[in-house]
C-alpha cells in the first residue's frame, strides 16, 4: 500500500509539473504570494510572436477542487473550452490554481467563499500591474461559480468587460432550491412527493445557508428537517460539493445582484440549454440587471442542447443523466470569441495606451519551456 500511495503521489506532482504546450503561444507558470503567505501557480499564456501590451483575460473558474491546466487532448468540456480560449483569442490568458491544486500550497478543501473571493482579487491586482497587459483591455471570464465572483471583482473597476458561462445572479439559496428542484424532477420523483421534499429543502436552506446552522445542528433540533441533508445532492459530513459549510453560507450573504449593477462594462451572460446545475431566469437576471442603467450593455447567448460542461445533449433527461453526450464547446466558443474581439477592438481604440498585436506567425511551434517566474505580493 505504502508503494502505491508513493506512486499515486509521484504521478500527481508529475501533472502538477507538466507543461501546457499550445501552437505558437507561449506558457509560463509563476508564484502569486498571498497575503497569508500561501503562495499559488499561476499559468499564463499569450501569442508567442506578439509586442507591446496585451489585451488579457482572467479566468476565475468553477467550485470544485479540480485543476485549471490543460492537457493535449482534453477529454473534458471546460478543458476543450479553455484550450480555445487560449489558443484563439488572441489575447494573454492567466489562470491561477486554487489552494492545494496543482503548484499551489494550501487546501481547497478547507477554504471558504471569502478566502477564495480575496485570492481572485490579488491574482487580478497583479495581472494589472504586468508590463505586456493593457490595463485597460482586460476581460474577467468567471465560469460557474466563478460567475459570482466576477461582479465582485468587476463592481466599480475599469475593465473592457465581463463574460461568464452557466452562473446566475440570485442569492445562493434562490439557486440551491432550484437546483434541488431540478434534480427531484430529472431524476423522476413522484409528483405526490415534490412538494413534501421541497418544503423540507427550504426549511433546511433557511437554517444551514442563512441561518449558519451545521447540518448536526439543524437534526439536532428537529429531525424530520434534519434528515433531508442525506437526500441533497453533493452532501457530506463536513460539507457539501466538496466545501465547507462556510463557503456555502458565505457565499449566501454575498450580494451579487448589487455587485452586477456596480459593472459598468460591457457584460456577456451565457447558459447552455440543458444546464440544470443553473437557471435560465438566473442567468438573464444578469443582462436585465446591466441594461437597466444601460440599455444595450448586457448581451445574453443561450447554446442549444449544451450542459453547464459544454457537452451536447438530447433531452434535458439525458443531460441529467449524462448519457449520449457529445463534449462540444464550439458553439459556446465561438460566441465567447466574437464578444470578444468586438470588446478588444473597442477598447482598444478608447485606450490611448494601447498597442496593437504583432502581426502572428501561421506556422506552428511548441510553445517556450514554462519559466521559473516568481510574482510578488499583491500589496
Amino acid at each position: 500500500m505504502r508503494v502505491l500511495g508513493i506512486i499515486a503521489a509521484s504521478l500527481i506532482c508529475a501533472l502538477a509539473n507538466a507543461t501546457e504546450t499550445h501552437p505558437n503561444i507561449t506558457t509560463s507558470y509563476g508564484t502569486l504570494t498571498l497575503r497569508d503567505g500561501i503562495k499559488l501557480q499561476t499559468i499564463v499564456t499569450k501569442p508567442a510572436h506578439a509586442t507591446g501590451r496585451l489585451p488579457a483575460i482572467l479566468f476565475v473558474q468553477w467550485l470544485s477542487c479540480d485543476s485549471v491546466a490543460i492537457s493535449d487532448h482534453p477529454r473534458d468540456g471546460w478543458s476543450a473550452m479553455l484550450k480555445q480560449i487560449v489558443r484563439r483569442s488572441n489575447a494573454l490568458v492567466w489562470r491561477t490554481e486554487k489552494r492545494g491544486i496543482g503548484a499551489s500550497g494550501g487546501n481547497c478543501a478547507t477554504m471558504d467563499y471569502d478566502t477564495e473571493l480575496a485570492d481572485h482579487k490579488q491574482a487580478f491586482e497583479q495581472l494589472k500591474r504586468r508590463d505586456d497587459v493593457d490595463p485597460n483591455r482586460i476581460v474577467i471570464f468567471g465560469g460557474s461559480i466563478g460567475g459570482t465572483y466576477a461582479p465582485l471583482l468587476a463592481a466599480d473597476q475599469s475593465v473592457a468587460g465581463v463574460m461568464i458561462w452557466g452562473a446566475g445572479a440570485t442569492t445562493w439559496t434562490e439557486r440551491m432550491l432550484e437546483f434541488e428542484r431540478n434534480a427531484l424532477e430529472l431524476r423522476g420523483t413522484p409528483p405526490e412527493q415534490l412538494a413534501r421534499e421541497m418544503t423540507l429543502r427550504l426549511q433546511f436552506f433557511d437554517r444551514y445557508l442563512i441561518g449558519r446552522q451545521t447540518p448536526s445542528q439543524i437534526n439536532s433540533a428537529d429531525a424530520a428537517v434534519g434528515a433531508v441533508w442525506s437526500r441533497i445532492v453533493g452532501t457530506a459530513a463536513d460539507g457539501q460539493y466538496g466545501r465547507p459549510f462556510a463557503f456555502h453560507q458565505q457565499a449566501q450573504r454575498a450580494d451579487w445582484a448589487t455587485a452586477w449593477s456596480r459593472v459598468t462594462s460591457p457584460v456577456l451572460a451565457m447558459y447552455g440549454e440543458y444546464d440544470w446545475f443553473e437557471s435560465r431566469d438566473a442567468t438573464t437576471l444578469i443582462t436585465r440587471i446591466v441594461n437597466a442603467k444601460s440599455p444595450g450593455r448586457g448581451t445574453y447567448a443561450e447554446v442549444p442542447r449544451m450542459n453547464h460542461h459544454f457537452a451536447e445533449f438530447t433531452s434535458a433527461e439525458s443531460a441529467f443523466a449524462e448519457k449520449d453526450s457529445r463534449v462540444n464547446p464550439d458553439p459556446a466558443v465561438n460566441v465567447m470569441l466574437a464578444w470578444l474581439e468586438k470588446i478588444f477592438a473597442r477598447s482598444s481604440m478608447a485606450s490611448a495606451r494601447a498597442v496593437p498585436l504583432a502581426t502572428i506567425a501561421s506556422r506552428t511551434t511548441r510553445c517556450q519551456p514554462p519559466r521559473n517566474t516568481t510574482e510578488p505580493a499583491a500589496t
